[in-house]
């Protein structure tokens, strides 16, 4: 809740005619999300999506860029989605134990495609990991959640 004010939107469209349903405890323009996909053609449709929910995007290619995002103590990000299989000196795993050891708090949703690593994925994640390929409205629910258990903590 923001300024005493809390407000409910359904069926919000976006540019390509999809919908975001989603309940906005907090100037959205406020929440951040770190998208982290090196397939490109994965990582823009889910990062525009998002934006058309009206999340602030941060992208990046891979986990050694987003620990480089993340280094700067005063860029705000509310959520990291991460991609598990990708290349550079750390994947999703490696991502979310530094997210961890680092940035405590700051929740991480890993998705993923090879059965073994979304095995693996459910030790790191509390709600286990999102399957790829995954639906837009997917991502955007499991942000909501997370953004609103945060809430309930009070560790906004």
């Amino acid at each position: 809740m923001v300024n005493g004010t809390s407000a409910v939107m359904s069926g919000l469209e976006s540019d390509d005619g999809r919908y975001c349903s989603m309940t906005v405890d907090q100037t959205v323009s406020q929440q951040t999300v770190l998208v982290v996909e090196d397939d490109v053609l994965i990582r823009m449709p889910i990062a525009q999506y998002l934006r058309d929910c009206g999340y602030k995007v941060i992208e990046a290619v891979n986990a050694d860029e987003a620990i480089t995002v993340l280094l700067h103590q005063e860029t705000v990000v509310d959520i990291v989605f991460s991609d598990i299989d990708m290349p550079g000196s750390t994947d999703g795993f490696g991502l979310s134990k530094w997210v961890r050891e680092r940035r405590p708090g700051l929740d991480v949703i890993l998705a993923g495609t090879v059965p073994r690593a979304v095995n693996a994925a459910k030790e790191l994640c509390d709600d286990g990991p999102l399957p790829k390929p995954y639906e837009p409205q997917a991502v955007h629910d499991r942000v909501r959640r997370l953004l609103a258990t945060r809430k309930a903590k009070g560790r906004e």
